[in-house]
């Protein structure tokens, strides 16, 4: 059950795909920038859209805290950002929310299945020690 286990893990996190592309070491953990759409902002014609560019710490690319989460122009194709005018950006602070931000199943909640995943192996060793 434990080589199940690690395995299924390892292809989940070997496989995640998102446009995150932080620093760390691959496989375990990940720090650094990520860049997140945000759900209905505009898109703009140099590729460009409305989103945030947040800090964060994950374990197998979940995101487990992210942090100085800050409105800019994202472009999601080459992973950068551009900062926004103080105009726009007092109309964007107003009309989104860090909560608006697209993350896939596994970045939002890939630390809550990790943690139940855990729980489950640590139930089916126990029962085993005990027989």
């Amino acid at each position: 059950m434990r080589i199940i286990l690690l395995t299924f893990i390892l292809l989940i996190s070997s496989g995640a795909a998102h446009a995150a592309k932080s620093t760390g070491i691959p496989l375990f953990f990940q720090t650094g920038d990520e860049l997140f759409e945000i759900e209905g902002a505009p898109e703009f014609e140099d590729g460009s859209s409305v989103g945030y560019l947040c800090q964060r710490f994950a374990l197998f690319f979940a995101d487990i805290w992210t942090w100085d989460c800050r409105i800019m122009y994202v472009f999601m194709e080459q992973f950068s950002v551009e900062e926004i005018s103080e105009e726009e950006l007092g109309e964007y602070q107003g009309s989104y929310k860090t909560g608006d931000r697209k993350r896939s199943f596994w970045n939002q909640y890939g630390f809550i299945t990790l943690l139940v995943l855990g729980g489950i192996g640590g139930v089916f060793r126990a029962e085993g020690k005990q027989e």
